[in-house]
Order: C-alpha cells, then sequence, then structure tokens
C-alpha cells in the first residue's frame, strides 16, 4: 500500500501521460463503483467486533445509539469527549443506561501527542488557504487515538461511529463488520440527512446529480491491516480510505442511516472552510475513475482538476440564480465563498500535500508497527499522556464484564422542517 522514502518528500515521476485523459478530469457525481458491495449470498464468517469508537463532542444523549449498539454486540465502547461533551455527562448517560463496558476519556483542547504528530504535513500547514482557519475541529485527533488505542489493546475489528449518526440496527452492523473478513474496511451509507459537504449539498438542490460515499461517520475497520492516519483536515476520512479504495479493500454493506439534519448554509464560510480537503478528496478519487496512481497526483494533474472544480462551482451558482430557492441566497454565497477559497489553492500546493501525506503515511505505519501491547486500558491511555475517567459503573477491564442482552437498535426520531431555513443554525459543530 504505501512505498518506503528515505524521510525526504518524495519527487512524484508521471507515468502514464495525462494526456489522454485532460478532457475527461472532472469532479465526479459519485464514487460508489470504488466501495466494493457484499455479495449477499455468499455466506460469511461472524467476526467478533472489539469495540466501538465515539469520537464526541454533542450532549450527552446523543451518545444512545451507541450504548445501544455496544451492548447488543456486547462489546467495548470508547467514548472520547470534548467540547458539549464531558466525561462526568457521559458517565452520567452510561449509568442511566446501566452500561459498564465503557471507556471514557476527556480529550484535552490542543491536546497532542509525539505519536500523532506528521512533521512534512505541518512543513506546509502554513501555506494552506487561510480559510482554513475559520474552524477548529478536533475529530482526526480522537480517531486516530482510536487508531492506536485499538494496537495497543490488540482489538482487531472497530466501528468509529459519529455522534449524530442514528439508525443503525445491530443486525446491519455486524453484517457490516463481518465484511472484514474480505475488506480492510467497510463502511454504510449516511443518505438521510446526506453526509455531504455545503457546496455538494447546494449542487444536488440545485438539480445535479450528487451521491453520497462511504465515511469514517459509521466505518467498521480491520484494526490489524495495514491502516493509516487521519489527517487534520477536512474529508480527512476520504484520506485515510484512499488506498483501500484504490486497491478494492474498501467495502460498502448497502445499508442507509441517517445523519442529524442541519443547514449547511448557515454560515457561507463554512464551504470555504471545507474547500482545500473537498479539493484534494474530490481530485485523489477523481484519480481512481481513470486507474491512475496517486503518484500520478502532480501539479499538471493538480492545474486540470482545479479548473474542473471552478467549473464545477461556477455551474451551481449559475442554476441557483435561475432557480426560486428559498435559501437562495445563502447557498450561493456559500458557493461564492467556496470559489474565494479555491482561488488561494495552487497545483504546486495540492502536489506539495499530497507528497508530505504520502511521507508522514511511511513514518506513521512504521510508529504504529512498533507500539507495544498494553495489559490494560489505562496503561494505554497513559502511553498516549490521557486518563480513563472510567466507565458507568465499577473498574476499567480487559475484556467486558459479561455478556449484554441481544437488543435491536430501534429507530430514532430525526426532526423534520418545512424548508432549510427552519433548522437550527447551531445544530451544525465542526468537530
Amino acid at each position: 500500500m504505501i512505498t518506503a522514502h528515505d524521510g525526504a518528500v518524495p519527487s512524484y515521476e508521471t507515468g502514464t501521460s495525462l494526456g489522454s485523459f485532460a478532457d475527461e478530469i472532472r469532479q465526479h457525481e459519485t464514487h460508489n463503483s470504488l466501495a466494493r458491495q457484499d455479495p449477499r449470498n455468499v455466506p460469511r464468517e461472524h467476526l467478533r467486533l472489539d469495540a466501538i469508537i465515539v469520537p464526541a463532542s454533542r450532549p450527552e444523549w446523543n451518545l444512545d445509539q451507541a450504548i445501544t449498539l455496544a451492548r447488543a454486540t456486547d462489546c467495548w465502547l470508547l467514548i472520547l469527549c470534548s467540547r458539549e461533551l464531558r466525561s462526568t455527562d457521559a458517565k452520567r448517560q452510561l449509568a442511566a443506561r446501566s452500561y459498564q463496558n465503557a471507556i471514557v476519556v476527556d480529550v484535552p483542547k490542543g491536546y497532542s501527542h509525539e505519536l500523532f504528530h506528521f512533521p512534512l504535513l505541518d512543513s506546509v500547514r502554513d501555506e494552506l488557504p487561510p480559510a482554513r482557519n475559520f474552524y477548529t475541529a478536533d475529530i482526526s485527533i480522537k480517531r486516530n487515538i482510536g487508531l492506536a488505542i485499538a494496537r495497543m489493546m490488540q482489538w482487531h475489528h472497530i466501528f468509529f461511529l459519529d455522534d449524530d449518526i442514528r439508525d443503525v440496527s445491530r443486525s446491519e452492523l455486524r453484517s457490516t463488520v463481518d465484511m472484514l473478513s474480505s475488506f480492510a474496511a467497510a463502511g454504510l451509507l449516511v443518505t438521510e440527512y446526506p453526509d455531504n459537504s455545503a457546496v455538494c449539498h447546494a449542487n444536488r438542490i440545485t438539480g445535479a446529480p450528487q451521491d453520497v460515499f462511504v465515511s469514517g461517520a459509521a466505518l467498521a475497520v480491520d484494526a490489524t491491516a495495514d491502516i493509516g492516519f487521519f489527517p487534520d483536515i477536512y474529508n480527512e476520512d476520504w484520506l485515510f480510505l484512499f488506498d483501500y479504495a484504490a486497491e478494492k479493500r474498501l467495502g460498502n454493506s448497502g445499508f442507509n442511516v441517517t445523519q442529524l439534519c442541519y443547514d449547511p448554509f448557515t454560515n457561507p464560510r463554512r464551504a470555504a472552510w471545507q474547500e482545500f480537503g473537498d479539493v484534494l478528496a474530490e481530485g485523489l478519487y477523481a484519480m481512481l475513475h481513470h486507474g491512475l496512481a496517486v503518484d500520478q497526483a502532480t501539479g499538471e494533474y493538480w492545474a486540470l482538476f482545479l479548473e474542473a472544480r471552478r467549473n464545477f462551482l461556477e455551474a451551481i451558482t449559475t442554476r441557483a440564480q435561475d432557480s426560486a430557492l428559498e435559501n437562495r441566497d445563502q447557498l450561493v454565497q456559500s458557493v461564492k465563498w467556496a470559489l474565494k477559497s479555491l482561488q488561494t489553492i495552487g497545483p504546486d500546493l495540492c502536489e506539495r500535500y499530497v507528497c508530505s501525506w504520502r511521507a508522514d503515511l511511511v513514518d506513521w505505519t512504521k510508529r504504529l508497527t512498533g507500539i507495544a501491547a498494553m495489559p490494560s486500558i489505562q496503561a494505554a491511555l497513559a502511553r498516549l499522556g490521557l486518563e480513563p475517567a472510567g466507565p458507568a459503573n465499577g473498574a476499567v477491564g480487559g475484556v467486558p464484564s459479561r455478556r449484554a442482552d441481544a437488543v435491536m437498535a430501534g429507530p430514532v426520531v430525526i426532526p423534520r422542517f418545512e424548508s432549510a431555513s427552519q433548522i437550527p443554525a447551531l445544530s451544525f459543530t465542526p468537530r
């Protein structure tokens, strides 16, 4: 998956000429051909789910879906708390649900650890678009903590679940985890409310085809595989999954789940904040549709894709200005902010970022391989400079203390709104 290097940023040489693809390079409305479906008629081994990992940032009642699934599958529940959620609140919710096989950790603001330092990506940080500083998110570091703890605890199969995801049943979770017998990672699709960036929401709303893709929001991962890391950037999960998609080791369970709805256009600057990560992810996955390797993500390629991205955004504004959409002005402003951010992104920057990411990826793999197994979760967290807040009822152990009843995760009522303007503005909190 990853080729070795001598510590320097590699200099890529273009393999196949891009000339034959130049007119076809574009932003794709769907990438689902890159995630293989699970054949339903093929018997699969039932795999043990070791842990559900929740990078939590919302109030404690948003943990109910994860608690229900952890109880139903008799696995650990690792809750990484920050922002609107504190460990005391999470523990109170666990106690109310009588679930004790949970590990609750407060992730301090600005937390860092040498294991999660990516020096080459850090070296290009100051070159990234200024809009990247509009929001501060911590979901990447929390997911990376989850990966490291999985290695230390020798967990084989883990499931990342965002705290705004609903309507995941026990049977769907088990079927998705079972796909890890054939895939390195497998996910469910977040179709309602669709898991898209602001400009992709705008693309759909203005009448163009727009799909969703497997994401980190509801994702099973083989923690024993050659795994990557989640970069500190929007669409960090797409970069994490890139090599799996390229090697046809990414699975799509075919099940759909729900995300809490929000108005993506409340703050137009959100689109600008997302733009660099959206460009990188969409551009990298567009390469896979043409069978191009990551070492062909050169300045030549990015110049072509950036022009295609500009055309994509301008087409949205043209359709929106000719429409009678209630939220037209906010939508158009969001896309204009994205265009403004796009103007600060050059082909050379995209190439340098990809080079740095690939180099740091090699070093990350070496670091992860060298992580020793730990005798307890306390020892694992101490290795990361963190402390467990403890489960709801008693001491933290190495394995669940009892087998939970097989409880089916039930439906969750999602608020409905007559129009986007009625959606509460505060429902979006960058994680």
